[in-house]
């Protein structure tokens, strides 16, 4: 059984329900829409039909609603392409006249110029595209072109500081938050975070009660590797943006920041995703690069709960045949050792040390006695959450009434999300273990592992560990 989660991105290459339901089949555990593209009607249509095939296919399948966040972007080109040349003199604008060509682009960017200072590089369309900055002429920016190519419109543009200026949660993202928790989607993905206050922010619009999405923030700026302690301490899971981050800072760190963040999510005990680029090639190919096989096998090894696909499910030409080899690469990888998490290494700031204490113990206990699994009836998912941080040999159950606590699990390392119709409290020992062999994840004269908190009103708290027969 593969514990790795895949998270695919949603697009006109799969949103059709044939297809959408292959991707499903092959082994997607969260779908990934991106709300910076279409409009909001469509999301929640996807939203509900990803919710009809998972119920048919009697799986719990996690929502993510990625936040578009702000927008920098050049204007419009005469005839949507000019040809730039490395060396030559390029000016940026900051209005939108509409009438970009080889010599110079509008933005949207009105206060460019008092942004920017000589030496800062600019990089256009995720970088196919570098131009250097000379000096501030008024509204306009002149630069030089490092790295020439075709410019078309309306591409994106990255800069050096735009952190600082630019405010991440944009009336587009209002308009995605609110169908996001009309749809009950489980994930959001927060853009261009850079202090924890970004993600408060943001939690605070959330309803009060009832079904709340986890909010994800995007690693993607240099100011939110300079904020990660507070930002992972405020999160429910985080991701691993490598492609915006290659861009903020030399390529050459991204891996080392890659294995530094999941380790620090690991030790918080919060679902990491490393997303961008890790089967590019089979967007457009039916198998994948060695390199790129290789970039997803050490993701595993770093310790990660995820795998995210974006343009290979959105765009590709091989969607189904890439979550595949996904599936497959995250398994085998999987087979080799890799460092555990140690319970005195857990840095949640408000961590309930007795619940930790618990799931280690019930870890430890199932790997001596060789339980087949070890199963996880909860009212908020923290329980299996808990147990899954220290990475058990065998599978876990997270086992809930709420399809939104279920859901909500779909993210997280070697957890398989159960729906069970009984109220937990009245027997959470018999209903567990009905669900895990109706399941067939345990056989009869099969022993078991059961972590779960005493009946109470505060939901989260576990403190029993039960080793039973079936």
């Amino acid at each position: 059984m593969r514990r790795t989660k895949i998270v695919a991105t949603i697009g006109p290459a799969t949103s059709a329900r044939a297809v959408l339901q292959d991707l499903l089949t092959a082994g997607v555990d969260v779908v990934r829409l991106n709300a910076a593209h279409s409009d909001m009607a469509t999301h929640a249509n996807n939203v509900r039909l990803v919710r009809e095939l998972s119920a048919a296919l009697g799986r719990s399948v996690g929502v993510l609603v990625d936040l578009p966040g702000p927008k920098i972007r050049t204007g419009l080109v005469a005839g949507d392409a000019a040809e730039l040349a490395t060396g030559q003199e390029f000016v940026l604008s900051g209005s939108d006249d509409g009438r970009g060509d080889a010599q110079h682009v509008g933005t949207t960017l009105p206060d460019l110029a008092s942004w920017v200072q000589p030496g800062d590089d600019v990089h256009i369309a995720d970088g196919a595209i570098v131009l250097r900055v000379l000096q501030s002429v008024g509204n306009d920016v002149r630069t030089e072109v490092v790295r020439g190519g075709t410019l078309r419109s309306r591409k994106g543009m990255n800069l050096a500081r735009a952190e600082a200026y630019v405010e991440p949660f944009t009336e587009r993202d209002a308009l995605a938050l609110e169908m996001a928790i009309t749809a009950k989607a489980d994930f959001l993905g927060l853009s261009f975070v850079r202090r924890a206050e970004d993600v408060e922010r943001v939690r605070a619009l959330l309803p009060k009660r009832g079904p709340r999405p986890a909010l994800v923030p995007k690693i993607e700026t240099a100011a939110a590797v300079d904020n990660l302690p507070g930002i992972i301490n405020a999160s429910d899971a985080v991701m691993v943006a490598r492609g915006d981050l290659g861009l903020q800072m030399p390529a050459r760190r991204v891996p080392l920041l890659q294995k530094e963040i999941i380790r620090m999510c690991n030790r918080a005990g919060k679902p990491v995703i490393t997303a961008t680029q890790m089967l590019e090639s089979m967007t457009r190919s039916p198998l994948p690069t060695r390199a790129e096989v290789n970039d997803v096998a050490n993701a595993v090894l770093d310790g990660t709960d995820a795998l995210m696909l974006s343009e290979e499910t959105a765009v590709g030409l091989f969607p189904t045949q890439t979550v595949s080899m996904m599936s497959e690469v995250a398994e085998s990888a999987e087979s080799w050792a890799h460092d555990r998490v140690d319970p005195g290494e857990i840095t949640v700031a408000d961590a309930d040390r007795v619940a930790w204490a618990v799931a280690h113990a019930a870890v430890q206990a199932a790997e001596y006695l060789g339980v087949a699994a070890i199963l996880c009836p909860t009212r908020s998912g923290q329980t299996a959450r808990r147990v899954a941080a220290f990475r058990p040999k065998m599978p876990i159950a997270g086992i809930s009434m709420g399809n939104q606590v279920l859901g909500g699990l779909s993210l997280v390392w070697g957890v398989r999300p159960l729906v069970v119709s009984e109220a937990l409290e009245s027997d959470p020992l018999r209903i567990s273990i009905a669900a895990a062999r109706a399941a067939g994840i345990v056989r009869e004269g099969e022993l078991v592992a059961v972590v779960f908190g005493s009946a109470g009103p505060r939901a989260g708290s576990t403190d029993s560990v039960r080793i039973i027969r079936v």
